[in-house]
């Protein structure tokens, strides 16, 4: 009975951090379910940038942020990197500091940004785990969304892990589960 009392406890914990956070985050699919992928040469691997939020913030009009670890564009023969965004207004870099706003307000509670191609030639540019963050930026400081009434939102950074070795390893957002560890770690306690 304990570790049925557990169990529950466990899962509306685990529910209720995963609601109960507003981030941006870099994804593997548009639902949001898993944030890693392998590296292939020759092979475009796309991971979507998208915010998610809590139904008290209807959605977004810009965001500021940047990418820790970003394996950059370092161009031929070494490897591509595409990033193709949902709106043509975007300032700044990926690395130091990137905003991007959206001329018609984005509804959430998830919102596609824009997606970042990588393809690689050489095999040793995202070679082993590599793991990207989203984080404040270096200029403002800025990890936030803008909600429709134009005010600022801080918001965390979610994050993407190159050639996963364990998918139960590599989170979304370190301490809320993906929904590959959710309802099977709780069953994993009986």
């Amino acid at each position: 009975m304990k570790k049925l009392m557990l169990a529950l406890l466990l899962l509306v914990a685990m529910s209720s951090l995963a609601s109960a956070e507003n981030y941006i985050g870099l994804f593997a699919d548009v639902d949001g379910t898993y944030c890693y992928g392998d590296v292939e040469v020759g092979v475009p691997l796309v991971v979507h940038v998208m915010a998610m939020l809590d139904p008290d913030i209807e959605g977004i009009t810009a965001a500021e942020f940047r990418i820790d670890n970003y394996p950059g564009n370092p161009g031929y023969p070494i490897g591509i990197t595409t990033p193709t965004w949902d709106s043509p207004l975007t300032v700044g870099t990926l690395d130091w500091g990137f905003s991007i706003a959206f001329s018609i307000p984005q509804p959430g509670p998830i919102v596609h940004m824009g997606t970042i191609e990588f393809l690689a030639f050489d095999p040793t540019w995202i070679a082993g785990e590599l793991v990207m963050e989203v984080v404040e930026t270096n200029d403002s400081g800025n990890l936030v969304v803008v909600d429709f009434d134009y005010n600022t939102i801080p918001v965390s950074g979610g994050q993407y892990t190159f050639n996963c070795l364990v998918p139960e390893n590599c989170p979304c957002i370190v301490g809320v589960p993906t929904q590959d560890s959710s309802w099977g770690s709780v069953k994993a306690l009986y």
